[in-house]
């Protein structure tokens, strides 16, 4: 919550004057930012609630609970916590049917954001780094692991120089010791953002490497050191963070590696599938 007061104080002077009484409303009383509905904040405020939903755009929010969320966690000391409070508290409103539906509507807002121009120049430029870099390493923690695994077993079939960082026994940092000027990460997280996969990546960009990123919103972390970034929001009704529209994603940039890479990832392709049938890895009837 600090560094979100730091940024909105640095903002500040930049903002219209509208969008300052909200700020300084926000510095002043961060306490009701967590406990009030954006109507109700605005309303002390004294401004319109589109107002702080601009507010929360301006900070790099893709709507104004994400916003709040950050409020919320530090007073809360529990983000998951006080969202499965909240997700109970719904379902005995509308049942299951009602979670089922928040969970659909969610998930098919995030894949909206598929056809927004910055969505696909980040997966053009994310996708042009790796096909390009001799080797990149991918980062990923905790439950966003999985997600990175998929798509490092899709990607590798078109770009072969890829290696999945963090497997057992390995921290993220371990995994990159040796990167190289050149070589590229691509660092995966969504708020609340795993400190080792920030701090890998970092460690990337020290060391001369290049960053891709797919995360959030753009006052994530790992933007300040991306030189390639992809942005997808992951609220839902659920107390954990949606992977539906990370999955997603990843099966896009996935797909634009090959096109990047042309022949060479056709060719590779071609080879993995080859291997794949000779060791009769797929079933079929005759077995």
């Amino acid at each position: 919550m600090d560094d979100l007061i730091n940024e909105i104080a640095e903002a500040l002077a930049g903002l219209s004057p509208t969008l300052q009484r909200a700020a300084a409303a926000v510095m002043e009383n961060p306490g009701a930012v967590a406990v009030s509905s954006m109507r109700r904040f605005a309303d002390r405020a004294k401004v319109s609630p589109p107002t702080m939903l601009r507010l929360a755009r301006r900070m790099g929010y893709e709507s104004y609970e994400d916003f709040r969320d950050v409020f919320r966690e530090t007073l809360t000391g529990g983000r998951y916590r006080d969202r499965a409070t909240d997700l109970r508290q719904q379902t005995r409103e509308g049942g299951i049917a009602r979670l089922v539906g928040a969970t659909a509507t969610a998930g098919i807002a995030a894949l909206e954001q598929f056809s927004e121009p910055r969505f696909v120049r980040g997966v053009e430029k994310v996708a042009t780094l790796i096909a390009a870099a001799p080797k990149t390493y991918i980062i990923a923690t905790g439950a966003t692991f999985g997600t990175a695994a998929t798509f490092h077993y899709v990607c590798r079939m078109a770009q072969p120089a890829l290696e999945l960082v963090n497997i057992a026994g390995q921290t993220a940092t371990d995994g990159i010791a040796t990167i190289a000027p050149g070589e590229a990460v691509f660092a995966i997280s969504s708020a609340p953002y795993a400190g080792p996969t920030i701090e890998a990546a970092d460690y990337a960009k020290r060391n001369g490497a290049k960053v891709a990123i797919l995360t959030d919103r753009p006052s994530s972390p790992l933007t300040r050191i991306a030189d390639a970034a992809i942005f997808v929001g992951t609220r839902n009704p659920h107390y954990f963070p949606s992977k539906t529209s990370l999955n997603a994603a990843l099966e896009a940039v996935s797909a634009a590696v090959a096109v990047k890479r042309g022949d060479a990832a056709i060719a590779s392709i071609e080879r993995f599938e080859t291997a794949l049938k000779n060791t009769s890895f797929y079933w079929s009837a005759a077995d």
